[in-house]
């Protein structure tokens, strides 16, 4: 799903808030209005503090490397494996281990999508198109 742009209009003391806010944590405002409105928002799960660190330092990154993550992929033998251990979910109850790995896999691929959507996020922002990772 694509981000839309919504503009609303704030009362100054509300906007100097978010500024402040901003400003404390090296961020843009649109940032901390996203992220409040998110937070608010039922049934999204918040991501964990680790994650959230991560994706707020992609804003100080440059284009190039913002380019590669939005990019970037599990390799082909994570990829392999996951699949393969989804099949074998479909077939059998897995392992103790087995389900372990599975759900290392996932969540390394959920940090992967999280990633390269933050990073297409910003380099939209910046004006890019994002053409090219479509057509990958």
């Amino acid at each position: 799903m694509a981000d839309a742009l919504v503009q609303i209009a704030l009362p100054t003391e509300t906007l100097q808030q978010l500024q402040q806010l901003a400003d404390a944590q090296h961020r843009s405002i649109d940032e901390v209005v996203r992220d409040l409105l998110l937070q608010e928002l039922p049934g999204l799960p918040p991501l964990p503090a680790d994650v959230e660190a991560e994706l707020a330092a992609f804003d100080s990154l440059s284009d190039d490397v913002l380019w590669l993550l939005a990019a970037s992929a599990m390799s082909a033998d994570q990829q392999r494996q996951l699949a393969a251990l989804n099949d074998a979910a479909q077939q059998r109850p897995l392992t103790d281990d087995e389900a372990q790995r599975q759900q290392e896999l996932i969540d390394m691929y959920d940090r992967v999508l999280v990633r390269r959507a933050q990073a297409a996020s910003i380099l939209k922002q910046r004006g890019y198109e994002l053409d090219k990772l479509t057509s990958n």
